[in-house]
């Protein structure tokens, strides 16, 4: 409607005064204020005829109002309360139609209960403002059950309270107006609350689509001015401004780092938004931990001469956290605080506890925020400052975010402000001790960097002085030339450019260590994985994934495909470092047990256990060939059904030696296990392990054991040891 009745407005605006808007949601408010009308309607309704049934002298008329009136008092009191107001008015409706019916019962019948029905047809038209078809359908379905059962049983029913003629025809007529005064006021009414609905959800969405177009102003603006900065002083090193090198380095870091905290920002939004993002608790000490994180931001702190000071009441506060979030919430917090205090200024973070709850509460002596706008700086891409021309930027989602991962946690966080002078945020987690006890991770990155000062060069190198075969299957350009720029004084690099050739390549060079992408043309990082760890040709190649995804279903995934690590993008360079490190140095103990053959007798991890497989199979060939002199590397690689190249590498990565070598030493220890067991000459041990000369099979066998064959065997007679017979 393109007007509406000025009456109406004045009636929304006076109950709008009365209902508290903010907690409630547009649906809800229109049901409270729809309700409230209807109530004091009814009531009107309901005075009016107690009146007339006193002045007719219609008693039963006169008791159905007396019970009523204090029925819907309570009811609305109740919808006020409840925080199910759905489920409120529809049990109402059909208390409404079962009281209406029991007096229609002993007024014997719809015919002679003055139009009382009317008023169980109103419950059922006024049902629609629950929107809900269920609930709609059930009050209707009631009704029409009420009815039903009111005309069929009406010939058992009592007639003595039975109002007469003069008294049924008044207050039906009574009655008929009341229900059509009712229904057509409430149509103008609800069609007045639709259109005010409609204009509110108008403006909304306008405001939403103006903090959006902000939202994507600001983001351009933090996006290209570090990028600016980044590819300025990339360019000028780049063409030989070598100058400062050392500051111009840390200020690429410094935005980059900026960078990525807004994308995480962003991502962390958008998790909240879609229910995915959850609470990982661990119980421990949280004081240690918020140090660590007080620490990285005086760094930043540092650059505008901002004095900074952490202060606890206690220095244990155990109690369960989720860490991630937690670092998320109090880096935010210093991050404003540091951002809008200015040069000389103080930030303070300060943990105390009262009862049960953790207070986290971060001061700083900053511009502080206007009183008007203190209730909006959580909202979501709001900015105290909005205008082009603000001395400090940011996409409006910092605080947002912020909020939300307390109320996550379980906690609230409030603000106090003085503009010019101080202002205050301060964070109420709840203390339990549901967790058991754990140590906190420390920063992978941090770690590492300190890790990898102590790095030798044994990463590079293997025994015989060649390095190792790093294999990186990625489609981006500038990432690999990245990596190869990193590494390339580390490892023998090979470049794949996405899964189906990092597939070949891998079964073709059999490469030491893998690093791939996850998220490829052709074939995903997931699914390389996959095939390389199921082929035993490959399953003993540490891969580790490299991937923007952080979240814990794709590391899960990744893990599960067999991945022996996963890195999140950007990564640190000497933590992948390290991370190479580690599981080069891993395999290499795991395997030490395949020098000798053995396989699951020296350990049941499971990645030796998949090596067993391939490790059965090959000596399975080995041992049924013994006795051919002419069995060799080339039809061993025959019945592994791999090339020399691959057999090489495979064999060199699990026992460090060739695989010619470990035949020789397999026909070796068949030779002495006959020479104990057996009583065969030498000539015939020789001949059953594929020796047919004798003077070879003597020097292969004292080279193996440190003596020749008959040397073993007068060994075994002055020792006694029996023969088998």
């Amino acid at each position: 409607m393109e007007s509406v009745p000025l009456f109406f407005d004045r009636l929304d605006k006076r109950l709008e005064r009365k209902i508290d808007t903010k907690n409630l949601t547009p649906r809800e408010e229109l049901v409270q204020k729809y309700m409230r009308m209807q109530g004091i309607f009814a009531l009107s309704g309901l005075s009016l005829m107690l009146m007339v049934a006193w002045i007719l002298g219609a008693k039963m008329m006169a008791e159905f109002s007396l019970v009523y009136i204090p029925f819907m008092m309570v009811a609305g009191n109740i919808m006020k309360r409840s925080k199910q107001m759905l489920k409120i008015i529809f049990l109402f409706k059909i208390s409404m139609i079962i009281i209406s019916s029991v007096y229609i019962v002993r007024m014997g019948g719809i015919l002679t209960s003055g139009g009382l029905f009317l008023l169980t047809i109103q419950a059922v038209t006024s049902s629609v403002i629950m929107r809900d078809f269920r609930r709609i359908f059930a009050v209707a379905f009631s009704f029409v059950i009420a009815v039903t059962l009111l005309v069929v049983l009406e010939p058992y029913f009592p007639t003595r309270y039975a109002l007469n003629q003069h008294q049924n025809t008044i207050f039906l007529g009574f009655n008929l107006v009341l229900i059509t005064g009712y229904i057509f006021f409430f149509s103008l009414y609800a069609v007045n609350l639709y259109s005010k609905m409609e204009q509110r959800e108008t403006q909304r969405q306008k405001e939403l689509n103006d903090a959006k177009t902000r939202l994507y102003t600001n983001i351009t603006h933090e996006f290209r001015t570090p990028l600016t900065v980044i590819l300025g002083l990339a360019d000028a090193v780049k063409y030989g401004q070598q100058n400062h090198i050392e500051a111009k380095m840390d200020t690429i870091i410094r935005n980059g780092k900026n960078l990525l905290q807004l994308v995480d920002q962003m991502l962390d939004l958008s998790k909240l938004e879609s229910g995915k993002i959850s609470i990982n608790r661990i119980h421990a000490n949280i004081i240690p931990f918020l140090k660590y994180i007080f620490q990285l931001q005086e760094f930043y702190a540092e650059g505008k001469r901002i004095n900074m000071s952490f202060f606890s009441e206690s220095q244990s506060y155990e109690l369960d956290f989720d860490p991630e979030k937690t670092a998320a919430v109090v880096s935010n917090l210093l991050n404003n605080a540091i951002k809008f205090t200015n040069e000389g200024g103080n930030v303070q973070l300060k943990v105390f506890r009262k009862s049960d709850s953790l207070y986290i509460e971060v001061r700083d002596t900053g511009i502080g925020i206007p009183g008007e706008k203190m209730e909006q700086i959580f909202d979501r891409f709001y900015q105290v400052d909005g205008k082009n021309t603000r001395k400090e930027g940011g996409a409006g989602i910092g605080l947002s975010l912020t909020r939300e991962l307390v109320n996550l946690m379980d906690g609230t966080i409030n603000v106090k402000s003085v503009p010019e002078e101080e202002t205050v945020f301060t964070v109420q987690l709840p203390i339990r001790h549901e967790h058991e006890k754990a140590e906190i991770e420390k920063n992978p990155a941090f770690e590492a960097e300190l890790e990898a000062k102590q790095l030798t060069n044994s990463v590079s190198e293997t025994q015989n002085g060649s390095p190792k075969h790093l294999l990186i299957v990625e489609d981006n350009a500038d990432v690999i030339a990245y990596m190869k720029a990193c590494y390339e004084t580390h490892f023998k690099i090979t470049v794949a450019q996405d899964g189906l050739e990092g597939h070949k390549r891998a079964l073709e060079d059999v490469p030491d260590i893998i690093i791939s992408d996850v998220m490829m043309p052709g074939m995903d990082g997931f699914e390389l994985c996959k095939k390389l760890k199921d082929d035993y040709r490959t399953s003993h190649i540490p891969i580790i994934l490299l991937t923007a995804k952080a979240d814990i279903p794709s590391r899960i995934e990744g893990l599960e495909q067999g991945a022996d690590a996963f890195v999140v993008k950007p990564f640190n360079q000497q933590e992948l470092m390290v991370r190479m490190q580690n599981l080069l140095d891993l395999r290499k103990r795991l395997f030490e047990c395949y020098k000798n053959g053995n396989g699951s007798e020296c350990s049941s991890d499971p990645v030796i256990q998949k090596e067993d497989v391939f490790f059965k199979r090959l000596n399975e060939s080995i041992n049924n060939n013994l006795c051919d002199e002419h069995y060799d590397i080339h039809k061993l690689c025959e019945d592994m059904a791999m090339s020399k190249s691959q057999l090489y590498r495979k064999f060199r990565a699990l026992t460090n030696d060739s695989a010619a070598r470990y035949i020789r030493r397999q026909r070796m220890k068949r030779a002495k296990e006959l020479l104990q067991t057996t009583d065969m000459n030498i000539t015939e041990v020789g001949y059953e392990v594929g020796m047919k000369s004798l003077s070879t099979f003597s020097q292969l066998f004292k080279d193996e054991f440190g003596e020749s064959p008959r040397e073993f065997q007068n060994h075994l007679q002055v020792n006694g040891n029996g023969k088998a017979h």
